[in-house]
């Protein structure tokens, strides 16, 4: 695929064999004109993701910004909004004010995101993209906080051919309640978010529908293990192989937060995970919004 120039005055660098690129010159405040969307939509296309720098937006203009990919998810869960249902509050201060006490179910919720995932895998149609702006970002000295993806592009490709012929017609079940299994310290799951999202099953093999039928693994680890046709054993096995596969360095990208960063990625290809920090004495707030698939997972053709 042939890389899309930049408008003028907007400089994109890409960042490695994983894929992934920064943008600098772009100012989201202002109203995106269509080329500008459109390049971003190429842009994300071809890199999987973009950090694009230098971004201090509010509500609205974040809003703004993702809509520039599709209509928004919006989230039922009391714990992830404010008053607005389309963001998902990613930090250790309260709205109202403070730090959050570490068993504090906002934050234990957010332990979830230590572990590969994508977003909005517990849906009937998984997310397109997500969107999520870093308004307090660590400071220098902290350790951990990073945000790590995982190429399943190169991932799926990597597998030996036995494995591949083994999960090409396999399914995963994706619990949302699960949650309460893996951390039981949170609250019972809502009912009306229960029934909102019951268990979902997409395929261990997706087809990107924008690559010409690239094909991907399609995976979570926050999740049980149920492999559709397989014994409950025999499917755990098989999904630690795959977790263990898709953390190897030469599939992943590491990204360091600064204040400002607009990260934008792909869900359909990447998966991602959150790198632990001592939440009891550095802040941290992020905003996510989060893009709408437009159908279900599309298994293999």
């Amino acid at each position: 695929m042939a890389l899309p120039v930049p408008p003028p005055g907007v400089e994109l660098r890409a960042l490695g064999p994983a894929r992934g690129a920064e943008v600098d010159g772009l100012d989201l405040r202002r109203p995106i004109a269509p080329a500008v969307a459109a390049w971003l939509r190429e842009a994300l296309q071809c890199h999987h993701f973009l950090c694009v720098r230098g971004q201090v937006l509010d509500e609205e203009q974040q809003v703004a910004a993702a809509a520039c990919f599709g209509p928004l998810e919006t989230f039922p869960e009391r714990q992830k909004t404010r008053a607005r249902p389309t963001f998902y509050n990613v930090a250790n201060v309260a709205p109202e004010g403070g730090t959050m006490a570490p068993d504090d179910p906002r934050l234990v919720a957010q332990k979830l995101n230590e572990l590969w995932h994508t977003d909005s895998y517990y849906r009937f149609v998984p997310s397109r993209c997500s969107l999520l702006l870093a308004i307090e970002a660590l400071p220098g000295e902290a350790e951990g906080g990073e945000t790590e993806f995982s190429n399943m592009f190169l991932a799926y490709e990597a597998l030996p051919d036995a494995t591949r012929r083994r999960i090409e017609a396999l399914h995963m079940v994706h619990d949302y309640g699960f949650d309460q299994r893996l951390f039981p310290a949170l609250p019972p799951l809502d009912p009306a978010v229960r029934e909102a999202f019951p268990p979902a099953s997409h395929p261990r093999v997706r087809v990107h529908p924008d690559r010409g039928g690239r094909r991907s693994l399609f995976m979570t680890a926050n999740t049980g293990a149920e492999v559709s046709g397989l014994g409950l054993e025999e499917g755990r096995a098989l999904h630690a192989v795959l977790v263990r596969h898709v953390s190897q360095p030469g599939f992943c990208l590491r990204h360091r937060w600064r204040a400002g960063d607009l990260m934008v990625w792909d869900n359909r290809c990447l998966l991602h995970r959150g790198r632990p920090y001592d939440a009891t004495r550095f802040r941290r707030v992020a905003r996510r919004t989060t893009v709408a698939g437009d159908g279900p997972g599309a298994g293999p053709r």
